[in-house]
């Protein structure tokens, strides 16, 4: 599959995954959450289908590499889709 053809948010996901740098890290994951929920929310709105088993193991997988990399759960720029947001 070309790269034009993939969905921004399977982009965003597999540059996170290969990323080698620990500095980009952090950004890659962050960018590839904020991608997901793009493509949720566009979907959502024009009441596509999106096929949920590929974002959650994406999602599942970003979680890991998070805590692998030592980025921090909390941290106000990863967004977890799937976390609901906290009620302050």
């Amino acid at each position: 599959m070309s790269e034009e053809r993939r969905p921004e948010w399977l982009q965003a996901y597999q540059a996170a995954l290969l990323e080698v740098d620990p500095g980009k890290l952090r950004d890659r994951i962050a960018h590839a959450y904020a991608a997901i929920q793009a493509y949720r929310d566009e979907a959502a709105r024009s009441r596509t289908g999106v096929d949920h088993e590929a974002l959650s193991d994406a999602l599942s997988n970003l979680r890991v590499l998070g805590r692998e990399a030592g980025v921090s759960p909390n941290d106000p720029d990863l967004k977890d889709p799937d976390t609901p947001a906290s009620r302050d």
